[in-house]
């Protein structure tokens, strides 16, 4: 669906609905057909579905945007007190809380709305260690997680469970850079290390998996470049890794069982960048692309 189009957000709902993205437009696709369609101001970064079946959207530059039957209603930076208008990351809990990032380098963090007010979580309040929050998920139990980047060496997950925080590693840092991570429904995360700012050649880009309390590494026997880099990394509802790489200039699609990896027939996606990875409630698998829309695998 939407052949021709870059894909930049994908989420389903558990009704068998799906919201997309692409650049400023949003889409509402109910049983595979549009439904309704927005054209907004601001570059899309990041869409969640709370549980009423409304939109929360984060943008570059226009604040966090809630669609509801009745329209769209902005929160900014103006209006509401937050830190930026900048927002990557949005994902609302079980509980209807509604978390996302604002902010940048020592400033701002992350932010959390109740419906009523706005909570802003620092490392002046907080166990965060970093203001910038490079990336959030959720998983079945509707714990939280939270990527901290900014400064190397110390880049943290931390798990938030109702009012629980908890620090998945060393509070000062546990990782030099995280490149990318996911959370699976049962908690099961896959993270990249990455080194590629660091000047040693003895330090390579390292593969995690959180399982059981305790980060193992992952040694795929296809890693053998010192920098190589997942751009994307998206647990399945079986806590199966799907994970893109470029192999010059191909993207290359694999997927984890956990025992071995399976790479996908080449020219899957007629040789086109995959942008996004996403899972529906049935364990489809929806892949955004970069010039020809979406391609799902069902499973």
């Amino acid at each position: 669906m939407l052949e021709d189009k870059r894909i930049d957000c994908i989420e389903p709902d558990y009704k068998g609905n799906t919201w997309l993205a692409s650049g400023k437009e949003l889409f509402h696709f109910k049983n595979g057909q549009p439904a309704q369609i927005f054209n907004l101001d601001f570059e899309i970064r990041d869409i969640s579905i709370a549980g009423d079946e409304s939109l929360w959207v984060g943008t570059s530059g226009g604040g966090l945007g809630h669609v509801t039957k009745d329209g769209i209603t902005w929160y900014t930076k103006d209006n509401s007190g937050l830190p930026r208008d900048y927002i990557t990351n949005v994902e609302v809990g079980l509980d209807g809380r509604v978390w996302f990032s604002s902010g940048a380098h020592d400033y701002g963090g992350l932010v959390v709305y109740n419906g009523k007010k706005f909570d802003l979580f620092t490392p002046d309040n907080s166990i965060l260690n970093q203001h910038v929050i490079g990336d959030m998920a959720i998983d079945h139990y509707g714990s939280i997680y939270v990527m901290t980047l900014s400064k190397v060496t110390r880049s943290n997950i931390y798990r938030i469970s109702g009012n629980s925080w908890n620090c998945l590693g060393n509070y000062s840092g546990t990782f030099y850079w995280i490149w990318a991570f996911t959370v699976s429904p049962t908690g099961t995360i896959y993270l990249l290390e990455d080194f590629g700012l660091s000047s040693c050649l003895a330090d390579t880009n390292k593969l995690y998996i959180y399982k059981n309390s305790e980060w193992t590494r992952l040694k795929p026997d296809f890693m053998t470049s010192r920098t190589y880099i997942f751009t994307i990394l998206k647990a399945d509802r079986r806590s199966y890794c799907w994970a893109v790489s470029i192999d010059g200039n191909t993207y290359v699609l694999r997927v984890y069982d956990g025992k071995n990896w399976i790479k996908a027939p080449e020219n899957l996606f007629n040789g086109d960048k995959i942008t996004v990875i996403e899972t529906d409630f049935d364990n489809n698998i929806w892949i955004g692309t970069a010039n020809n829309g979406v391609f799902t695998l069902k499973q």
